[in-house]
């Protein structure tokens, strides 16, 4: 009888041990994304490489120009504010006077109605030099996360077009009198020679930006030459912040922020909506931009969209 009640007691024993053991080296991947993502998001700055964006800068003459080229495939945009598994597309606005000192605002929209800067750039004329500085949103980049650095105002030669979609205008000087670009594609709606690419690792990202850019002549800190001259213009989306879809680490977050990426965490726990729910949400939203649509004709080329909103832009001074 001791015999019999030994072997249960053994058994309950081994079963439990096992049991433990399941769950210790479960493998279920959807369990093993909702934790790692609950438990450690990667930092949101990590997708956009601000010397890298310095250096970027003193390629582009212009607001257009610079939003093809920082959207393009393989280039420097790794960002994935709402961890869709998709490099986020980036909008650029230029702000300020096309006269002496011109400014580049770079946001995202993480999903509808939502919009968050992610940095901005300003270049400065001081004789034939364009002195850039580069200035990191304070909730992705933390405080003072500043660059500068500087280049010929003119460029020798005008960049080979791109193969896809209408030329756009290209201009040998930051200073060449044009309208200011406000660009005129938001949430679900994009140029068609875009198409989403996958986020790439962080180390495979680290590794494109070293083998693109030598950052040698970058610096940290602001431009002394933009502090000294006293010339101030005025950023349209200074402060603007997403209020919800961000998922991704901030560095100083605001309360609203805080409180977003706190009930998804505990919903993601608890088996509610997490990252498969939020890419279906995404995905669904960007395959109707790119699904039976509208075109029509811009600067930027023909676009694609189930919508269309007017969009205007405002003349330099």
């Amino acid at each position: 009888m001791n015999a019999i009640k030994i072997g249960i007691v053994m058994i309950l024993v081994f079963n439990g041990l096992f049991s433990f053991y399941n769950w210790l080296t479960r493998t279920d991947p959807g369990y093993q994304a909702q934790v790692q993502q609950a438990v450690a998001q990667p930092q949101a700055a990590e997708g956009l490489d601000l010397q890298a964006l310095t250096l970027l800068s003193k390629e582009i003459r212009s607001g257009q120009e610079f939003e093809r080229r920082v959207n393009e495939k393989g280039g420097i945009n790794n960002l994935d504010l709402n961890s869709d598994d998709k490099v986020d597309y980036l909008f650029v606005r230029e702000f300020g006077d096309v006269k002496g000192k011109i400014g580049y605002s770079l946001t995202v929209q993480p999903q509808k109605d939502e919009t968050q800067e992610v940095a901005s750039v300003t270049v400065e004329k001081n004789g034939d030099r364009a002195e850039i500085q580069v200035v990191g949103n304070e909730q992705i980049y933390g405080d003072q996360t500043i660059f500068n650095d500087w280049t010929a105002i003119e460029r020798e030669q005008l960049p080979e077009q791109s193969s896809t979609g209408k030329p756009a205008p290209m201009y040998h000087s930051y200073f060449y009198p044009r309208p200011l670009w406000f660009s005129p594609f938001y949430f679900g709606f994009y140029p068609a020679y875009y198409a989403f690419f996958p986020v790439m690792g962080r180390t495979a990202y680290a590794s494109r930006v070293s083998r693109s850019y030598n950052t040698g002549s970058v610096q940290r800190g602001g431009s002394k030459f933009q502090r000294s001259s006293g010339k101030q213009i005025s950023n349209p989306n200074k402060g603007k912040t997403a209020n919800k879809g961000i998922s991704r680490s901030l560095q100083k977050p605001t309360n609203t922020q805080k409180k977003f990426q706190a009930t998804r965490n505990r919903n993601l726990k608890s088996g509610g909506f997490g990252k498969s729910a939020n890419r279906s949400q995404s995905g669904t939203t960007r395959k109707s931009a790119f699904g039976s649509s509208t075109r029509r004709s811009t600067t930027f080329g023909s676009v694609r969209s189930s919508s269309l909103r007017s969009r205007s832009f405002s003349l330099g001074k």
